[in-house]
C-alpha cells in the first residue's frame, strides 16, 4: 500500500475496511465528472467524491466506471490518511481514526489543520473532539442536511473505543 501505519490502535487495512464502505454512504458514486451546484466554482467532483484538487487533469463530462472509481478511491486514501497524521498527534482506536480520515476526506486537511477537531483530539479531550464535528455542517454558508446526517455519523464513529 506503500503507506506507514496510521496513528489507530490498528493497522491501515482495518481503518480502510471501515472508512471506504463509510465513505460510499455519504459521498456515494457520480460516473461523470461535473461542477456540483454545492461545491465553489472551479470544483469539479467525480466517483466518490474525489474533485479536481485529487487530479487536476480531470475534466467535465469525463466517465469513469464503478471499477475505476474503486480504484482511484484506494489510491487516494494513503494521501488522506498523511493528512490525518500530519495533524493528528495521538494514537486513535480504528473508528475514531476513520471518522477523521472521512472528515479530511471531505472537507481538506486546510479545514482539519484549523479545526476545533484538530485542537480538542491533540489536547485529550477526546469527546469534545468528537462533539465538535457536529460544528461543520455547512457548505457555501448554508446548513445542509446531507452534512449535518454525516457529522453525526462521523461523531458516533469517534465516540467507539474500538
Amino acid at each position: 500500500m506503500g503507506t506507514s501505519a496510521p496513528r489507530s490502535s490498528g493497522p491501515v487495512a482495518a481503518v480502510l475496511a471501515i472508512t471506504i464502505p463509510f465513505l460510499g454512504l455519504w459521498e456515494g458514486i457520480d460516473h461523470v465528472a461535473r461542477h456540483q451546484a454545492i461545491d465553489p466554482a472551479g470544483v469539479i467532483t467525480y466517483c466518490n467524491g474525489l474533485t479536481n484538487y485529487d487530479d487536476p487533469e480531470v475534466r467535465v463530462g469525463e466517465v469513469f466506471s464503478d471499477a475505476e472509481c474503486a480504484r482511484l478511491l484506494r489510491g487516494e486514501l494513503p494521501r488522506y490518511l498523511r493528512m490525518v497524521d500530519r495533524q493528528i498527534k495521538v494514537v486513535m482506536p480504528p473508528h475514531r481514526y476513520s471518522a477523521v480520515l472521512s472528515f479530511t476526506y471531505n472537507e481538506g486537511e486546510g479545514t482539519l489543520k484549523r479545526s476545533s477537531i484538530k485542537r480538542d483530539m491533540n489536547a485529550g479531550r477526546t469527546g469534545r473532539a468528537c462533539d465538535d464535528f457536529l460544528k461543520y455542517d455547512t457548505a457555501n454558508h448554508r446548513v445542509l442536511q446531507g452534512l449535518e446526517n454525516r457529522r453525526r455519523a462521523e461523531r458516533t464513529f469517534c465516540l467507539r473505543e474500538d
